[in-house]
């Protein structure tokens, strides 16, 4: 009876499929880090089950031949998947999924950096395809040589053994429901619960840590056939968003750091506001607490502004003054954030473009700086200084290839964008041969002669690829070289040369003008250099004394994405900033520090220097760290630095609930142009009660 049991087609075949599956999965979690001690390992398991069972009811239907064939399809098809998600989500630190897929198209522009940052170890992962598909295609036909399709059987007997299948498939399905929704397969301290994350799994690290690959894959594909986004999940689930502690100003000083809010106009409009997403922004920002003023504020008011984003640079920047010295100047010299951390994402330079830009969270899911490229943003840091009278304008030495930043600079405020079409410098199809200092040069005609002015700068240069000869790379790749260092490396170095150069002419021009002591450099780089291996990067830390090294995989720290933050001015003091923090402060610290009128609660990185400041880094997939430790959002595990003071369960709960907080409100933002929807409705009101008053007055 058991033999039999275990000759029948949907059972051996669903056996089979779920012993690949299982397996390929547990070797993509291996690689990831993921824990094998929690809840979501019975739960890949059942998911493997069900789909098998399912393929293979399904296929059982068909000739062998044809079975044979639904089996191979789906081998490949899992196997290759998990592949490549995983060497995605190691590559750039994140799985793909619909929102992305656009970006992810694009490594094939450097698809020799793709595979090459995969270890040899990671090849593991096709090992199961390669044993399954052996087997279907030479064992299979052997093992089912001398079964039948069970046509002795009667109809009715036929039926019974379909409905039976049914049934077990629906039983497990619910099974599997119940550990989706159920509070003892929940870790309390995860920044999402199970359910948001089958509902809408924009945290696809911590989607495949609770469910595989295969099923982030499926919960993707169907939330965005349905349309589900955060919104719709906060609705579901009836989260209730309370307002944050207001922080209270213990200062004893007689300076007087009040920052006072008018918000007549912000209140009319909500009472006028029927949009029930609307309705729940308002709610959120309006209780969020207003930072006060503090010793910094004003520090830097009536000067000029340039913003720098480093393309893939990380702290080698500013560890070796003989390979870099301007960098390592104003690192030195300036307000170095000694903690500061890029969070990658699935499209970390246009994102972290827009995140330093607006001080919002970006869609974790999406290439937000292009999905979402039309919305507006009166708040965006252009807009801010076009209201205190500068001149703005943005800059980048390349095409729109990947980022549509004539479209997106301008809906923050840019009065004008210049590509590398506008700026009239050369420059190859080849994306990685422009020079920066090109663009420094052709850019001063438009905005070094303003009375203010504030430039924002995308450099270019120092970006992969680093495997072949290219012109930066090459021009000072045989003194790297025979320093001992590794050619990849030494390519890396050799454009980071040329950047540092860059900026060395840009000091030039500022010099040159008169300019220098009345402007203000703010620079910020938006990912390390994925191109080069963690070895490569470790290479070069090893070497120039670095306190740490890297691992883009691992689980206790997030030292692979540590980036120089440095603001700099010539007639300033030099201060290291010693709290953590990520580009999304950038933009409120600046705007304290030139003391324009802006509101705080529009943004959700806070000002680094005001009591409201929270010394922590937030990363995309809700882990964060700080001086206590780091904090894997996707494993809910804490790891402590030697002798930190550790949190209680309730204070992590707290902390992960913030955090999720302030990412779901700045997606649901982003998502509904909520912006453009504030930032009209309150002119419209400003104007109508300056319009009452001034009929008021007249009587």
């Amino acid at each position: 009876m058991i033999k039999r049991f275990f000759k029948n087609r949907v059972v051996l075949n669903t056996i089979i499929l779920t012993i690949f599956t299982y397996s390929t999965e547990l070797i993509v979690r291996i690689f990831t880090g993921a824990p094998f001690k929690d809840f979501s390992i019975v739960r890949i398991f059942l998911s493997s089950l069900i789909l098998s069972m399912f393929v293979s009811f399904l296929g059982h239907f068909l000739p062998k031949l044809g079975q044979r064939i639904v089996n191979i399809i789906y081998v490949l098809f899992i196997g290759l998947l998990e592949f490549f998600e995983f060497g995605l989500s190691s590559y750039i630190g994140f799985f793909m999924g619909i929102g992305n897929a656009e970006q992810g198209t694009k490594i094939s522009e450097f698809i020799k950096d793709f595979f090459n940052s995969y270890k040899l170890v990671h090849w593991t992962i096709l090992i199961p395809l390669v044993l399954f598909l052996v087997y279907f295609i030479v064992f299979d036909r052997l093992v089912h040589k001398n079964t039948t399709r069970n046509e002795k059987m009667t109809m009715l007997q036929k039926v019974y053994i379909e409905i039976v299948t049914v049934v077990i498939i629906v039983l497990l399905g619910g099974a599997y429901y119940y550990t989706v929704r159920s509070k003892e397969f929940q870790n309390k301290l995860q920044v999402e619960s199970n359910y948001s994350l089958w509902l809408y799994p924009v945290n696809s690290n911590l989607t495949v840590n609770n469910y595989g690959v295969a099923v982030y894959v499926f919960c993707d594909i169907r939330a965005n056939i349905l349309g589900i986004d955060s919104e719709y999940v906060m609705k579901i689930e009836e989260q209730i968003y309370e307002s944050e502690n207001k922080n209270e100003n213990n200062d004893n000083t007689p300076v007087d750091y009040t920052r006072t809010i008018d918000d007549t106009a912000w209140e009319k409009l909500i009472a006028n506001t029927k949009d029930s997403t609307f309705k729940t922004l308002n709610n959120y920002f309006i209780n969020r607490n207003i930072t006060q003023k503090n010793d910094m504020t004003g520090i830097f008011e009536g000067k000029n502004l340039i913003i720098i984003m480093m393309e893939s640079t990380n702290e080698i920047s500013i560890l070796n003054k003989d390979y870099f010295p301007t960098l390592y100047k104003m690192y030195h010299e300036g307000i170095s954030f000694q903690n500061n951390f890029s969070p990658r994402n699935n499209c970390s330079t246009g994102n972290n473009e827009f995140t330093a830009l607006s001080s919002l969270f970006t869609i974790n899911n999406t290439c937000t700086a292009n999905a979402y490229r039309s919305n507006k943003y009166f708040e965006g840091v252009f807009n801010v200084f076009n209201n205190a009278g500068y001149k703005t304008s943005a800059y980048h030495d390349y095409t729109q290839k990947f980022y549509m930043r004539s479209k997106s600079l301008p809906n923050l405020g840019a009065n004008k964008y210049y590509g590398v079409e506008a700026l009239g410098i050369p420059y190859s199809t080849t994306y990685t041969e422009a020079d920066d200092k090109d663009m420094f040069m052709a850019a001063q005609q438009y905005y070094m002669n303003e009375d203010q002015f504030m430039a924002y700068f995308a450099t270019v240069t120092p970006h992969q690829s680093y495997i072949a000869s290219q012109t930066c790379s090459d021009r000072y790749f045989d003194k790297y070289r025979k320093l001992g260092y590794s050619a990849n490396l030494s390519r890396y170095l050799s454009k980071m040369q040329v950047m540092d150069e860059a900026f060395a002419e840009l000091l030039k021009e500022l010099e040159d003008s008169g300019k220098l002591k009345d402007t203000v450099i703010a620079i910020f780089g938006d990912h390390f250099p994925y191109g080069l291996a963690d070895s490569q990067i470790n290479e070069f830390l090893k070497a120039n004394n670095a306190e740490y090294t890297i691992s883009r995989n691992s689980t206790t720290n997030k030292n692979v994405d540590r980036t120089p933050m440095i603001i700099y001015n010539s007639e300033i003091e030099p201060l290291e900033v010693k709290d953590y923090t990520t580009i999304i402060d950038l933009l409120p610290t600046l705007l304290n520090m030139f003391n324009l009128e802006y509101d705080p609660r529009l943004y959700l990185g806070t000002d680094v220097f005001s009591e409201s400041h929270a010394s922590r880094a937030v990363f995309a997939d809700g882990s964060w760290a700080d001086e206590r430790g780091y904090y894997h959002a996707p494993n809910s595990k804490m790891t402590y630095l030697e002798g930190a003071e550790h949190y209680s369960t309730d204070e992590l709960v707290y902390i992960n609930q913030e955090i999720s907080k302030r990412q779901k409100m700045s997606e649901s933002a982003i998502r509904s142009n909520y912006f453009k929807y504030l930032g009209e409705g309150l002119e419209k009101y400003k104007v109508k009660e300056e319009t009452t008053e001034k009929t008021e007055v007249q009587e």
